[in-house]
């Protein structure tokens, strides 16, 4: 359109060339979709922690670094200090003990020391405190010989004998515990290439507009997503430390200090309101949602729109019983077989000349004319669908089977293979989806198939097992005497055959129990 969305118009003139950007906001003329592509960001100007990684449990920065987590909180919002080792160095550090037998005591002189013009130098070499300090140690671990020691560490408290002492072994087994965390947690850095300093940000990612938008209301009122708002309090007290450092000869060090802390929280509440106490509230007195809100839970980003949202070729019915199929078939309702692969058989209906255009193949399958359910059939054929039933908890939650078509409006299912979805025909619901390209159909043919998964993942035990009236029927099949209890009664031509049998029970004067009659 020519206009930024910042309302600055975009100039295109012959005089000079196209600008690639905006001049008054700075934001790169390009397509929408690249936003998804290329994301903003905001240049810290102090290093921050990244919150999951040092609030979540298990903390893993803390593991790494073994150090308790309230150490390393006290130190990443700058409660205090540690001092760097300097050898060889004349360090304001090392002569405080000079201060502490005169009059004036030392502690009273570090303030007037931070306020002078010294302090930047003074803590850029001899101190360090924040995110910085976290982001030094660990860059300077070697995740390898975290392993080897941890795991000698290890080898040696699982040697030592018991000292007899209930809370001392206690401590050894949480000891021990950590250890073996620690090896895992430094081998998943190794096998994915990851760089523990990592953790630590110096430039945080914005999100696209789609996913903060802001909508204007009846009345000419604006609602903004509160990501927005996030992001507005990290930006502000952002600048503010960038104007304090660009006067850092006049700023007090503490003031400094002070406002690196308030970045870090900024930027905590963005990723996790409320992780560090009490969460961020508008003026209404709702809390914000932040990155965590948005994202986890069955609401979240992932649960409801990603995975819960609707697919095309895929439908939803009740399953009943089918004791005819075959254990890789299920049975498909018309009203369903004839939705999910409608786009076939248009193809079949034009392929074969039945229908000259896409708008005619419609109107014959909205007829339901014979030589529809004739090409349908063709079609699955040789075309697998999936069976899924919810909630998927592990691989045989879902399943292929050839689609047979079936009157009526519910899907047939084989009772053999209910228990791998943990189903029964009580009113259940099943989906179905048809996989589309050939890869996925052959990955459905050749893994997923029905009679393919007869035994159990986890445990190795059968789950295509014989219940209930499978188990009456070869209950009655094997029995040793069965005294036509699976003969017609009423079958005039068996007569003669019940009356003998009956003289042979009497003769071996058998007493006769009675059992379930079954008439075929």
């Amino acid at each position: 359109s020519g206009i930024c969305a910042c309302g600055n118009s975009r100039v295109i003139g012959a005089e000079k060339e196209d600008p690639k950007s905006c001049e008054e906001c700075g934001v790169e003329f390009v397509d929408s979709r690249m936003r998804r592509y290329k994301m903003g960001y905001i240049k810290l100007a102090c290093p921050v922690t990244h919150v999951w990684s040092l609030k979540r449990l298990p903390s893993y920065i803390a593991n790494l670094l073994d150090k308790p987590l309230r150490e390393l909180e006290g130190l990443v919002y700058c409660d205090f200090s540690f001092a760097r080792s300097m050898a060889k160095k004349p360090t304001f550090l090392r002569l405080r003990g000079s201060f502490e037998y005169e009059i004036q005591s030392w502690k009273y002189s570090i303030p007037l020391f931070f306020t002078t013009q010294g302090f930047e130098t003074f803590r850029n070499r001899e101190i360090s405190t924040g995110a910085g300090a976290i982001r030094e140690q660990l860059a300077d671990l070697d995740l390898r010989i975290i392993t080897d020691n941890s795991l000698v560490e290890w080898k040696e408290l699982r040697d030592e004998e018991s000292a007899g002492n209930e809370w001392e072994d206690k401590k050894i087994r949480r000891r021990k515990d950590f250890l073996v965390k620690r090896i895992e947690l430094a081998k998943h850095f190794i096998r994915t290439n990851i760089d523990p300093e990592r953790m630590v940000l110096c430039l945080l990612p914005v999100l696209p507009p789609e996913l903060r938008p802001i909508i204007q209301i009846d009345g000419g009122k604006l609602m903004s997503s509160d990501i927005n708002e996030l992001y507005r309090r990290v930006i502000y007290r952002n600048n503010t430390l960038t104007d304090l450092l660009a006067t850092s000869r006049s700023t007090p060090g503490e003031l400094v200090m002070c406002q690196e802390k308030l970045v870090q929280e900024a930027v905590d509440t963005l990723f996790d309101n409320g992780i560090r106490g009490q969460p961020m509230r508008d003026g209404h007195n709702k809390v914000y949602k932040s990155f965590s809100d948005v994202i986890e839970g069955k609401e979240g980003r992932f649960r409801e729109t990603l995975l819960g949202k609707r697919v095309d070729y895929s439908g939803r019915s009740v399953i009943v019983v089918g004791p005819l199929l075959s254990l890789h078939q299920c049975g498909l309702p018309r009203e369903i077989a004839i939705e999910l692969f409608q786009t076939f058989v248009i193809r079949g209906l034009i392929r074969q000349d039945i229908a000259s255009n896409t708008g005619i193949a419609k109107s014959k399958i909205r007829e339901k004319e014979p030589i529809v359910w004739e090409i349908l059939q063709e079609v699955m054929q040789g075309h697998p669908v999936l069976l899924n039933r919810a909630p998927t908890l592990h691989r045989l939650g879902i399943q292929a089977f050839q689609p047979i078509l079936v009157e009526g409006r519910a899907i047939c299912l084989h009772p053999l293979v209910c228990k791998g979805f943990n189903a029964d025909f009580d009113g259940d619901q099943m989906a179905v989806h048809v996989p589309l390209s050939l890869e996925a159909q052959a990955e459905a043919r050749l893994l997923m198939f029905s009679h393919m998964n007869l035994l159990s993942p986890a445990i190795g035990d059968p789950v295509s097992v014989p219940t209930q009236d499978m188990l009456i029927g070869l209950y009655v099949l094997t029995i040793g005497n069965p005294r036509g209890i699976y003969r017609n009664r009423y079958n005039k031509s068996n007569s003669n055959c019940r009356n003998s049998k009956k003289e042979t029970v009497d003769n071996n004067d058998f007493k006769y129990k009675k059992e379930p009659y079954f008439s075929s």
